[in-house]
């Protein structure tokens, strides 16, 4: 007989983070707090959905979908939101997923396979009946890593902007009470701006972010300063092995002192000083920033965006078209 693959809403927080965490490719996004805290603020609905094998938990299946009817899965602006199970049984959850869309009506879901989810996602997609859409995301390795050893490994255009900003009066510190609230939407608006489009949070995101991080110790924010004067912010999710390096930049105005790339630089040594192996830059946005994650010395990760539907592959394909005019737009 084969495996009877089944889901069930999390009981509360503690169920869902412990299976969170059991998994060795858990991201930040994963988490209870992050999910219940995004939701709230675009006013999506979380489904937060336990997976099971013969009865017994296996693993987490975190679904987002916009309220209202019919049910429709909502385009996050972060990736990685998706499974997380053994990868054996990853091709059969995602089969038993498509038959939970037809009970709950979701026609067509969108999800990640984030980096580690499974060795092979194009043979699991195959053999689970749904379509793939490559991604990339970076990632720098913190193994034997020392903080000489971060900066050696840098481009060195990216070691030459930390001396430049050093020379120009950057300091970066943890961030303090109303940093990450009043200056992290000027930033998301900034970044998003100039590549033409409006930022997808709200204007309260850092006021969100802000009360995130005082009540859990797995939010690192830092803030970046100019002869004093604030110049950017940066969050990053700690709770796992792999840090999740969320959002953060520099304004504008304060550009050519180089703040960034000190506030990046700033979460890969919190890092490893903390025991991380490795802190994820997420994702891939234009070439430029790619660059610039490249030079802090990552490496290019691929992961998979997925589109489920039990409808006809046309369909698939049509939402899988608007998923990728996101990602290059939003």
């Amino acid at each position: 007989m084969g495996t009877t693959m089944w889901f069930r809403s999390a009981r509360d927080a503690l169920e869902w983070d412990a299976l969170v965490s059991a998994h060795p490719a858990a991201t930040g996004f994963h988490d209870w707090a992050w999910l219940t805290m995004q939701a709230e603020c675009f006013e999506w609905r979380f489904e937060p959905l336990i997976v099971t094998s013969d009865g017994v938990p296996i693993g987490v299946f975190p679904v987002l979908l916009h309220r209202g009817v019919p049910a429709r899965a909502v385009l996050p602006p972060f990736p990685f939101v998706g499974p997380l199970v053994p990868e054996h049984l990853l091709a059969a959850v995602l089969r038993a997923f498509r038959r939970w869309q037809l009970r709950h009506g979701v026609l067509v879901a969108r999800y990640d396979l984030g980096p580690d989810v499974a060795p092979d996602p194009g043979a699991v997609t195959r053999g689970a009946g749904v379509t793939g859409l490559p991604d990339r995301t970076y990632v720098v390795d913190l193994v034997d890593a020392t903080p000489e050893r971060l900066l050696m490994e840098m481009k060195r255009g990216a070691r030459q902007a930390i001396r430049v900003a050093e020379r120009k009066g950057v300091t970066i510190r943890p961030s303090r009470s109303g940093e990450v609230a009043e200056y992290l939407p000027h930033v998301l608006n900034e970044s998003y701006e100039s590549r033409g489009v409006p930022s997808p949070y709200p204007q309260d995101i850092g006021a969100r972010v802000e009360r995130l991080a005082a009540t859990q110790d797995d939010v690192y924010t830092a803030t970046a300063l100019v002869d004093g004067t604030v110049a950017g912010v940066i969050v990053a999710l700690t709770g796992h092995s792999v840090v999740t390096g969320w959002a953060g930049g520099t304004l504008r105005a304060f550009r050519a002192a180089n703040p960034s790339t000190a506030l990046y630089f700033d979460v890969l040594r919190h890092a490893l000083e903390h025991g991380h192996r490795a802190v994820d830059l997420v994702g891939y946005v234009d070439e430029g920033i790619s660059r610039f994650k490249m030079s802090l010395g990552a490496e290019e990760r691929p992961f998979t965006t997925v589109v489920s539907s039990p409808l006809p592959p046309i369909v698939r394909r049509a939402a899988l078209a608007a998923r990728r005019r996101a990602a290059v737009h939003g």
